[in-house]
């Protein structure tokens, strides 16, 4: 039988102070974890209630920097951990305790960033090794040049007017860098009504997305990997779909809180933008490597490219700014040529992709990538060259910190499986 959830001893209230804070589900385990406690943490607090109880204490307060969370006799335990999303300070470190002993879900935890998982029966020694090895996490935990320069490229995809295919090169950029270059990937839609991403993927959105951008104090790592939802092993994506009387105004400052919490943990970040909302997030701009603008070979898409071009040098005076023509057909058509529209823009264009209907009406119609659809075409090939050129060297090993954006993608598979 469970222990009473929450059962606090003498009054003890959640303290930042407080190094080490554990939660056990039965009285063997509550005894072993304070056997191993003592010597090293005297001032630890170790509770009755397992996961409910820690759920409910966090809630109260700042996380201790060292979590103990008892899982009990849970069937599905790397979900149930999900309950600790909304609580968990994404610096603490997390040891998880529970009765399955399977390699490929200890593999799991580990991949997620949790600090360790033990299989009780376990001792008290073995406790004591998991603590201090996550304490020496803790105290490697402080910023560098090198973890300030391990950082994702962002790259900025934005069309220069409505239906130019900004977010067919997106989703076909962020698809192509994950699964041909095993890149962990996150792309991100900012149209949180009208937005096509997930949709162009065969996914729905876990409608987290506005909501981490009206609340930019509740993002974090465990925040995110509610909201994400993983399409592959290595690419996640983060979306809306809201209702249309919805107020979707949001602070701007909102997506460099997205962006920080997102950039240590993955290799690459694709942003589609509307173009409406470019003027609002400029001061975002400062962190994007790349900025992709899209147009069709239309008067009013040269004259917005050379609009959004001016307007990008000036908000993201480092980020490299790339002219991409989609829809380009060999015969003479009502719009503009290559030639006249490079004329018009006074800029050279750096790519050009093929008109495909068959195969982009293929690749809407089943919700596969380009390169699931036609890995040979040249629709296809020409977005993998523009994913190709934003490559830079391959990111250095990060450290995993407990739900690891970048390894969120088991987590969220397995939970987003579980609702339905």
């Amino acid at each position: 039988m469970q222990a009473p959830a929450f059962a606090l001893k003498q009054g003890i209230a959640p303290d930042r102070a407080l190094a080490l804070a554990a939660f056990a589900a039965d009285e063997v385990t509550r005894s072993t974890i304070e056997q191993a406690a003592d010597l090293h943490w005297p001032g630890s607090k170790v509770l009755d209630g397992g996961l409910a109880a820690a759920t409910e204490y966090l809630a109260q307060g700042e996380t201790p920097d060292l979590l103990i969370v008892d899982l009990g006799t849970s069937q599905d335990p790397f979900t149930d951990l999900m309950t600790l999303a909304d609580s968990c300070d994404p610096k603490t470190d997390v040891i998880a305790l529970g009765t399955i002993n399977d390699l490929h879900l200890y593999k799991q935890f580990v991949n997620a960033g949790v600090a360790d998982y033990l299989v009780k029966p376990f001792s008290a020694d073995e406790l004591e090794s998991a603590l201090l090895a996550a304490s020496l996490r803790e105290s490697a935990d402080a910023p560098t040049e090198q973890a300030a320069a391990n950082l994702a490229d962002v790259t900025l995809v934005i069309g220069t007017r409505g239906g130019v295919g900004a977010s067919l090169i997106a989703a076909n950029g962020a698809w192509i860098m994950a699964e041909e270059r095993d890149k962990h990937v996150a792309l991100v839609d900012l149209d949180v009504q009208f937005g096509t991403s997930a949709l162009a993927l065969d996914l729905v959105p876990a409608g987290g997305l506005l909501e981490a951008l009206q609340n930019p104090s509740r993002v974090d790592k465990l925040f995110m990997a509610s909201a994400m939802v993983p399409r592959t092993d290595h690419l996640s994506v983060l979306a809306a779909e809201e209702e249309l009387s919805r107020d979707t105004t949001f602070q701007p400052e909102a997506l460099d809180r997205l962006l920080e919490e997102m950039r240590p943990n993955f290799d690459a970040v694709w942003i589609d933008m509307p173009r409406a909302m470019v003027r609002h997030l400029s001061h975002a701009f400062s962190g994007v490597k790349s900025i992709l603008l899209v147009s069709d070979l239309s008067l009013a898409g040269m004259r917005d490219a050379v609009r959004l071009r001016a307007y990008c040098q000036d908000a993201a005076p480092r980020a490299e700014i790339k002219l991409v023509l989609n829809r380009v057909t060999r015969t003479k058509t009502d719009g503009l040529t290559v030639g006249q529209f490079e004329k018009g823009t006074e800029s050279s264009v750096d790519f050009q992709v093929p008109e495909d209907e068959k195969t982009t009406a293929t690749s809407a119609a089943t919700g596969k990538s380009l390169s699931q659809v036609a890995k040979r075409a040249k629709i296809t090939a020409s977005v993998r060259t523009i994913a190709n050129s934003l490559l830079a060297e391959p990111a250095a090993d990060r450290k995993l910190s407990f739900l690891n954006l970048g390894n969120i993608t088991n987590l969220a598979r397995k939970s987003k499986a579980k609702a339905a």
